[in-house]
């Protein structure tokens, strides 16, 4: 990770130069930006999903991950200074599809069927964006949804979704603001 860190230096001191000082960005940790890293370097996917680019730290990392597996990322963003910002953020970065919108109207149009999603936008509706995934999953597809354990009322009925539905697989981590890791299973 740290040859990773020491290529992309340039890349990540932007990032969190912003995060220190703009407003209304909600960036994942460090730390959850490598776990997400690995995950993907471990399933290996061919599509993968955000919702919720902010100015597109999560995006840089699972971009990062995408290329080792000849992935495309998918993310979606419904602020639009943010989405801007993402915008420049990523503009190297080739294996990234960016979408400006409310997820909730984008995911319906969305023809990919998805093997990997990252979920970190507007808490109340994870459990929206989940049930609008369903038919746009593989089989075995990995969800992971961020501040699990810092929103956990808001999150409820995603949680409570996921549990009482038969097709995920789900358990929540104890890391940084929490994280959703769940796997979903065809019938």
């Amino acid at each position: 990770m740290n040859n990773l860190k020491n290529k992309y230096q340039k890349e990540l001191s932007l990032f969190e130069t912003q995060r220190r000082h703009m407003r209304r960005l909600w960036n994942i940790s460090q730390n959850t930006a490598e776990l997400l890293y690995t995950f993907v370097k471990i399933k290996a996917p061919s599509h993968i999903l955000e919702i919720g680019t902010s100015n597109g730290f999560s995006t840089f990392w699972l971009s990062l991950a995408a290329e080792t597996c000849n992935a495309t990322v998918n993310t979606i963003e419904v602020h639009e200074g943010r989405f801007a910002l993402a915008k420049e953020n990523l503009a190297k970065r080739d294996n990234i599809i960016q979408r400006f919108g409310k997820a909730e109207l984008i995911i319906p149009e969305l023809t990919d069927k998805f093997d990997f999603v990252f979920i970190d936008a507007g808490k109340i509706n994870y459990v929206n964006y989940i049930k609008l995934l369903e038919n746009k999953l593989n089989d075995n597809a990995i969800i992971v949804a961020d501040n699990i354990i810092s929103h956990k009322n808001t999150v409820k009925e995603y949680l409570d979704y996921l549990d009482s539905n038969e097709l995920f697989d789900s358990v929540t981590l104890d890391i940084d603001s929490g994280i959703s890791l769940a796997v979903y299973k065809k019938k």
